[in-house]
């Protein structure tokens, strides 16, 4: 016995040698590597030992897949360079590993319980799949099948993602843990922007998503981006989520919590002033006022527990407007460069696009490839080119997608209003916050939509979004009956 007990210790100790080497050797070839695929072997060699130490590996993976949602830690096999409005690589990032472990984790689950937890939610899961087909058959006459099947990729990942929340979203603990994790995302872009407002420029983050220098020369550089890649990116992704602040500091019952969630609240509104976006700040004002109004209808909730909180939000609003009323002053009185006028000959781009094909688009994804040729715009000859697609995500999917495409999306967001609606007047503080949050968060979505290019199609924060509603919904709906 005490022999194979030593030779037991003998094998152990030769494995951890042979993994010992092995890793080494694996770290000095990776370190001659660019950043990105030393950061995703590094992470893969790390990723079994970091499971085997946590106790709750599902929600361990939940929030890895939402804290690394705005990170683009990823490895890409495919590249684009162009100017198009959706998806310019296809790859696999850090956050789809975490789904795919989601995903393991349900599948196995299915396999061995007599009564697992499958959630397809058909109301808003049907006009999201429907969407994703009507995107997916324009790939039969898209005149570029590689920028289509990119943007295609994405919307199969966001949907996985998706599906993955509503299925592992499954008590009011799953869901406060989710709602801090995109709290954290934003802690996160709020901290890397700031850097950036301090340094004056980028951070050289470019392996985190963080667009490289210009080499002709930036001239907003105030303008930060996080690691968004652009400003108005990282203006949307903070419009749609910063309520759920608001949420957190008025369910959390510790200071700690209070404070953090204020102070993310507060850095997030300093953020979106300095990227510069004006349809988001609009979008933001539209999104709060939308959440007062639910707030304050809500019977189950105190009014005094909203009306203090409410005016500290709004003086903290007018504090961070007074300190940088320069920037704001700038942005919507001084001279924009035609930014601004450019956006009416790209909407009279879209009307001739859609005009032409309006049952199913020119392909997703391909609108920037020939919307030149339907450039017949008198007042479009002051400029030398129109480089961008029209900035408005309707008129962007409708070119796209034709009138099919556009329905599906319509459909989709129309499904995903009307959960929120049902469950913004819930008993529960938590439930009910978070919708009227994701329902101002969306409101900002769409109203910043008319004038910039982001169609939700492959949007993973939205996708996000709409699997909080249906779980908040569902979670809701199991609680009433059970009372």
């Amino acid at each position: 016995m005490a022999k194979l007990t030593l030779k037991s210790k003998f094998v152990h100790i030769l494995l951890f040698l042979f993994i010992g080497l092995f890793v080494g050797l694996a770290l000095s070839y990776a370190a001659h590597m660019p950043n990105k695929v030393l950061f995703a072997i590094v992470g893969g060699l790390g990723f079994p030992f970091v499971l085997l130490l946590v106790k709750d590996l599902r929600r361990f993976l939940m929030i890895g897949a939402i804290l690394l949602i705005p990170i683009h830690l990823d490895v890409n096999f495919m590249h684009s360079f162009e100017r198009q409005a959706g998806a310019s690589t296809a790859g696999i990032t850090m956050s789809d590993i975490f789904v795919l472990g989601l995903l393991l984790i349900w599948l196995i689950e299915i396999a061995s319980r007599d009564r697992p937890y499958t959630v397809f939610f058909a109301r808003v899961a049907l006009p999201a799949i429907l969407y994703f087909e009507a995107a997916a058959l324009t790939m039969l006459w898209a005149p570029r099948l590689d920028l289509a099947f990119m943007e295609i990729f994405r919307m199969l990942k966001v949907l996985l993602l998706f599906f993955m929340l509503i299925n592992h979203i499954r008590d009011e603990e799953d869901l406060r843990i989710v709602v801090w994790a995109l709290i954290g995302t934003l802690a996160i872009e709020g901290l890397i922007s700031g850097l950036q407002i301090l340094k004056g420029g980028r951070l050289g983050l470019e392996f985190l998503g963080e667009a490289p220098p210009d080499p002709d020369g930036d001239g907003s550089l105030w303008r930060v981006m996080g690691t968004l890649g652009h400003p108005n990116k990282l203006a949307t992704y903070i419009e749609s989520l910063v309520l759920l602040c608001l949420s957190a500091f008025l369910v959390e019952k510790k200071k700690m919590l209070r404070f953090t969630a204020i102070a993310v609240f507060g850095l997030s509104l300093i953020i979106l002033i300095m990227t510069g976006t004006r349809g988001a700040w609009i979008g933001f004002i539209m999104a709060f006022a939308v959440f007062l109004f639910f707030a304050l209808r809500n019977r189950h909730i105190d009014m005094k527990m909203i009306i203090k909180p409410a005016i500290t939000a709004v003086l903290l609003m007018a504090l961070v407007v007074v300190a940088f009323s320069d920037m704001l002053t700038e942005r919507i009185f001084g001279d924009d460069y035609g930014s601004a006028a450019s956006r009416i000959p790209m909407f009279q781009i879209a009307l001739n696009v859609i005009a032409a094909h309006p049952i199913g688009g020119v392909g997703i994804n391909n609108y920037q490839v020939n919307m030149r040729e339907f450039n017949d715009s008198v007042r479009a000859m002051r400029y030398t080119t129109i480089p961008r697609p029209v900035h408005n995500m309707y008129l962007l999917v409708a070119g796209e997608t034709g009138f099919v495409g556009f329905s599906m999306m319509m459909l989709m967001l129309f499904s995903f209003i009307a959960t929120l609606l049902k469950t913004v007047s819930s008993p529960s503080p938590l439930i009910a916050l978070t919708s009227i949050s994701i329902l101002g968060g969306l409101t900002a979505f769409c109203v910043h939509g008319m004038v910039d290019k982001h169609p939700p199609g492959g949007y993973a924060p939205f996708y996000a979004m709409m699997a909080i509603a249906v779980s908040a919904y569902l979670i809701d709906r199991r609680r009433r009956a059970r009372s």
